[in-house]
């Protein structure tokens, strides 16, 4: 049985593989992209079961990320933020605009790893 997909976006190669090293062990594939576009285009290709976005920058210019991640998923995969942003108007724009989970760094390795498995053993029950 297959464990899931993951789709990390972050803009430098080094986290992307740090968050693969902590995620990757629930995931039968994870696919790091560098570019929004990538990202958009591995999520319409690969249609991931969880998504995880290292940066805040994307939504800064009011894009409507989340829309062209989920456009043609109808299973409507799960979104993660990770930053440094830690102010309370940002993470709730966040949330409104369609992120289910926001984390902080410095994160705390075993609760995302949890909670991405925990994503994951819901999607394949």
């Amino acid at each position: 049985m297959s464990r899931g997909k993951i789709v990390i976006y972050s803009p430098c190669s080094l986290l992307a593989g740090v968050m693969t090293e902590i995620v990757g062990g629930v995931a039968s594939r994870v696919v790091c992209c560098q570019s929004i576009e990538q990202t958009v285009a591995t999520c319409q290709r690969e249609e991931p079961d969880l998504v995880i976005i290292l940066s805040i920058k994307p939504f800064l210019n009011g894009s409507g990320l989340i829309a062209e991640i989920r456009q043609r998923d109808k299973r409507r995969p799960p979104i993660y933020v990770v930053s440094w942003q830690q102010a309370e108007n940002v993470v709730l724009s966040l949330l409104e605009c369609g992120v289910d989970q926001y984390f902080t760094f410095p994160i705390c390795i075993g609760r995302l790893r949890n909670k991405a498995a925990e994503e994951l053993k819901h999607r394949y029950e």
